[in-house]
């Protein structure tokens, strides 16, 4: 009896081992799924991301591929077209993708057509207030200055187009953030001009800074437009900007505070749950103030925490190079929910462009059965079935491979990585906890030595 539960108690410390589970950002690998289209794009986002209340992703690209996007120059030979790519979550192109021309009523309310060409296309966001994708571009050839399109998500037409005020904004605008009212917040990527609010109709607002210093690519506003980010990268160490105002866009701001120090970055976005600052550190980023004693690293993104001046979690896009001499992370977009994160990269050789990341819950390891000998590749029921909030999955090999075991919701999409390493011949077990995920039938895949075997289980809370 002594040694029975000796037995018992060796088994549940194992099991509390083997069966440490974080919850984080799974990566999904490239977004499209086809990595070719950034291929013949040139593979080059420039802070212009987002997704639409549906789910569809937009990508303002910055293509230096006059072959497969041009059109006729008048004075001869090809011009460069800067068109918006739109991808259905499942990866393809919606019906109106690419966007090359748009048509629509500027702020005076005479309809203009632009045709997306010999710019600078420097940045969009999504308008939290209708849905639609907002998109900035520095010069066209039409000029003058900076201007702002906003398109609608259901259709790809021009709704609105607002030339920006010269002399406020230099044509460099460095992307663009809208509050829930709408509004759009926007500086130069160069120093030395104002951090400027507009109005939904294209009309100054309150200005949130009078003069921005140094040089950034991003921006970021809290929905209620108290906060707003500003990073700017050319300080030594690299920081963050944090302006405030009690009122939001109506003002004053005042410059509150700056943190993360050290990261150099150019692209941010605020979680639209959790409302935390995640923010790109690429690989100019050192070590920062001893308020953190944090050593950045490069190709990863970071969720700082405003109420306790924390960072709080994080991922890294290891399909990176991190020595890359080229451009850096430039851009990032979180589904309504923020349970799917899309990170985009300005560099033509950092392929792919865009990867994608989704909330899941993977374990810390698997635990191997040393008694068992397998007679073949198995994937048992998991058990209990239905379960709530977690179940154990048994699954045996019998050759030294690549294995892999992912958990799929009943629309296709990876909502858990349980196991993704190499294992030698043996039974094996581990745990899937689905905590953080709603009640329903999920699908698990087993892939080891060029089998792939496959069970359902049901979530029932």
């Amino acid at each position: 009896m002594r040694k029975l539960c000796w037995l018992l108690l060796v088994i549940v410390v194992a099991v509390g081992v083997s069966y440490g589970q974080v919850t984080k950002y799974i990566y999904q690998g490239p977004f499209p799924p086809d990595s070719a289209f950034y291929k013949l794009l040139g593979g080059i986002v420039n802070v212009g991301i987002g997704v639409d209340p549906a789910g569809k992703v937009w990508i303002q690209t910055r293509s230096e591929n006059t072959t497969r996007d041009s059109i006729d120059r008048p004075e001869g030979g090809k011009a460069r077209l800067f068109p918006i790519y739109v991808f259905n979550p499942n990866g393809t192109q919606a019906s109106f993708s690419p966007i090359k021309i748009l048509t629509g009523p500027d702020q005076t309310g005479v309809t203009v057509t632009d045709t997306l060409i010999r710019g600078s296309a420097t940045g969009g966001n999504i308008n939290p207030k209708n849905g639609n994708f907002a998109a900035v571009w520095g010069t066209l050839a039409h000029k003058p200055g900076p201007l702002i399109w906003e398109v609608d998500y259901r259709t790809g037409k021009g709704v609105r187009r607002i030339l920006l005020p010269l002399g406020t904004l230099q044509n460099n605008v460095a992307s663009l953030a809208l509050n829930r009212d709408g509004e759009y917040f926007a500086c130069s990527v160069l120093g030395g001009t104002p951090g400027q609010i507009l109005n939904p109709d294209g009309s100054l607002g309150t200005q949130f800074a009078a003069s921005v210093p140094a040089i950034g690519r991003a921006i970021a506003v809290t929905p209620d437009g108290n906060d707003v980010y500003v990073p700017r990268f050319t300080y030594a160490p690299p920081y963050t900007l944090v302006y405030h105002s009690d009122n939001g866009s109506l003002g004053p701001y005042a410059l509150k505070d700056s943190i993360l120090f050290g990261a150099s970055v150019e692209s941010i976005a605020i979680h639209p749950k959790t409302g935390h600052v995640w923010m790109s550190a690429d690989r100019r980023s050192v070590r920062d103030s001893i308020q953190y004693m944090r050593k950045w690293t490069a190709n990863t993104f970071y969720a700082y925490n405003p109420a306790t001046k924390a960072i709080v979690d994080s991922f890294t896009v290891t399909a990176w190079d991190p020595g890359s001499t080229g451009p850096l992370p430039r851009g990032m977009a979180f589904s309504p929910t923020g349970d799917t994160v899309y990170v985009a990269h300005f560099d033509v050789s950092a392929l792919p462009a865009v990867v994608r990341f989704i909330k899941g819950t993977a374990p810390v390891s698997v635990e191997r059965d040393e008694a068992v000998v397998p007679s073949g590749y198995t994937l048992s029921q998991n058990y209990p079935n239905p379960f709530n909030p977690s179940t154990t999955i048994r699954f045996s090999i019998t050759q030294t491979a690549q294995t892999t075991l992912k958990v799929y919701d009943v629309m296709g999409r990876e909502v858990s990585l349980l196991v993704n390493e190499s294992l030698t011949p043996g039974a094996y077990t581990s745990k899937f906890d689905g905590t953080n995920l709603p009640s329903g039938t999920y699908i698990y895949v087993l892939t080891s030595g060029g089998y792939r075997l496959t069970n359902k289980m049901v979530l029932l809370k």
